[in-house]
């Protein structure tokens, strides 16, 4: 009857399950697409658009 569970119990050296391949995969791809964009926008010495200047209320005037 043991034999039953065998199935269920993770065998030293066996590959991790495809679902957890998936998510690393995942994670992994965001990381290295996030650090592109980060060093793009680093790289490109563009200086960000000025803030627009806050307009003088109606009631301090």
């Amino acid at each position: 009857m043991g034999d039953a569970l065998s199935g269920f119990q993770r065998l030293p050296g066996r590959q991790p399950r495809p679902v957890t391949n998936g998510l690393v995969a995942m994670i992994a791809a965001a990381l290295v697409l996030g650090g592109g964009l980060l060093a793009g926008r680093l790289l490109t010495d563009e200086a960000p658009p000025p803030a627009p200047a806050p307009s003088p209320s109606r009631s301090a005037a």
